[in-house]
């Protein structure tokens, strides 16, 4: 193995012991590209070590998972690409800013799961690194060790981070984060510090339509028990080019961020914007009649949860539904003005009410309201289509879960979903998740080791130019 580290590009390093660490992986590797560094267990490598002689210079690909033993004090890099280490217990914030100070060309940065050891050694310099060429950050569930003093806490690592870099308002951007009573997060500044979805949707570069086109994105803004999810996708179930959540977070500074975050924005059109209540308590149908007024709300979706609460929440909605209000510029709508339609789950909608208020929505008089061609009903796992001369068929529905003004295929009803890696590599996953079956990580470590570079030795052997 010694004698072809000089001709190795990438390499995934699974569980090593300290001893076979230190004979097969600390001497120079000069081509190394990729490297990926992954523990079963961070306490198992306890003592400091130094990958590759700390000569970092080639790589562009850093892949580090549970991994706390590493010497950074000499490590010497400066032409990374991507950054991604998760599930680190044992790491200082300072090396996370030296990578991004001598990386400024990354593309990637993903920080997940790690406590910080220290929050006295933070970044010496007040202006902001640029990182002109990331496309692609996520900071997920980041956290000091010594927050735990209540009398002197450090600033949150999530705020610290962002205070220390700029990027473009194209890069696809995912948080995890939560704002608690005693959190070390004071919830303006989070609002001030994270990016707008609008912004990445306005930016030339982050939709493939021609320029003369208004740039298009799917949202869906989730309030929960636990807190708030916003993502946002470019195409009906296309990938998420913008997702945060706010673990833990009090509804009050949720909406308040939400509507923030919502702002008007020159030429920018949300196609469908799904809001999604989650409701335990009465008073948690301020949620709804906050955005009453967004015109950019296609669908409203509401889950009641246990305790009665069913009949009362979907009498309200309905209310709502059916209620003028003068907007902004004069005029008197209905709340919602642009939707197309709304689901309940843990209720139904009695077939009586549903008909007042569609004849309330849009026959009003002196209301504006564009009215649909038909009404579609789901109920009973069938969708019904009712038209204006025989609306009143609707009350002999026994009950109903959705109600869309228009076709059901007239608004996006398929949910975003994450984005997929750009590669194959490495071959551990890299969100966190246990790898499947604890039988693959019971093998001998030489032998282990030696699968690996049989692998790379194939693939290398194609391109290999130099053999001495």
């Amino acid at each position: 193995m010694l004698h072809h580290l000089h001709r190795v590009e990438s390499i995934a390093i699974y569980d090593p012991t300290h001893e076979v660490f230190a004979k097969y992986f600390t001497s120079r590797a000069p081509l190394l590209k990729r490297m990926a560094l992954r523990k079963r267990s961070e306490a198992e490598l306890h003592r400091l070590i130094r990958p590759f002689s700390g000569s970092w210079t080639s790589s562009e690909e850093l892949r580090i998972r549970q991994w706390g033993g590493i010497d950074w004090k000499e490590v010497q890099f400066g032409q990374l690409r991507v950054v991604d280490i998760s599930f680190c217990g044992s790491l200082e914030i300072s090396v996370i800013f030296r990578l991004i100070q001598e990386n400024q060309h990354l593309e990637i940065l993903g920080l997940r799961n790690i406590t910080f050891t220290s929050s006295t050694s933070l970044m010496q310099s007040n202006i902001p690194v640029v990182l002109s060429h990331l496309n692609d950050l996520t900071l997920s569930r980041l956290a000091f060790a010594d927050s735990s003093n209540v009398h002197n806490r450090p600033q949150h690592p999530t705020l610290v981070i962002l205070r220390h870099i700029r990027f473009p308002s194209c890069t696809k951007f995912t948080l995890r984060t939560s704002i608690e009573r005693e959190s070390t997060i004071d919830p303006e500044d989070l609002r001030g510090l994270l990016p707008s979805p609008l912004d990445i949707l306005a930016h030339p570069s982050s939709n493939d339509l021609q320029t003369s086109q208004k740039p298009r994105g799917y949202l869906t803004a989730a309030f929960s028990e636990d807190g708030l999810t916003l993502t946002m996708a470019q195409e009906p179930g296309g990938n998420f080019t913008y997702e945060v959540k706010l673990d833990r977070t009090p509804r009050s500074i949720s909406r308040r961020w939400l509507k923030s975050a919502l702002e008007d924005r020159p030429g920018v059109t949300l196609q469908g914007f799904k809001l999604h209540v989650y409701i335990y308590e009465y008073s948690q149908m301020d949620d709804l009649v906050a955005f009453q007024a967004s015109e950019a709300v296609t669908l409203l979706s509401v889950e009641i949860g246990d305790g009665g609460l069913g009949e009362g929440v979907v009498r309200r909605l309905l209310q709502i539904l059916a209620t003028p209000y003068t907007s902004a510029s004069g005029i008197t709508v209905m709340a919602f003005p642009r939707l197309l339609g709304m689901e309940v789950d843990g209720w139904e909608f009695r077939g009586e009410a549903v008909l007042e208020m569609i004849k309330s929505r849009f026959g009003t008089p002196g209301v504006e309201a564009h009215r649909p061609e038909f009404i579609t009903v789901n109920s009973g796992h069938r969708h019904r289509e009712f038209w204006w001369d025989s609306l009143d068929e609707i009350c002999e529905l026994g009950g109903s879960t959705a109600i869309h003004f228009g076709a059901i295929d007239s608004w996006p009803s398929s949910s975003p979903r994450p984005g997929s890696p750009e590669s194959v590599w490495p071959p551990f996953d890299d969100e966190g998740s246990s790898v499947t079956g604890e039988d693959d990580w019971n093998l001998d470590p030489e032998a282990e080791l030696h699968g690996v570079w049989e692998e790379e030795e194939g693939s290398l052997s194609s391109a290999e130019t130099d053999d001495s």
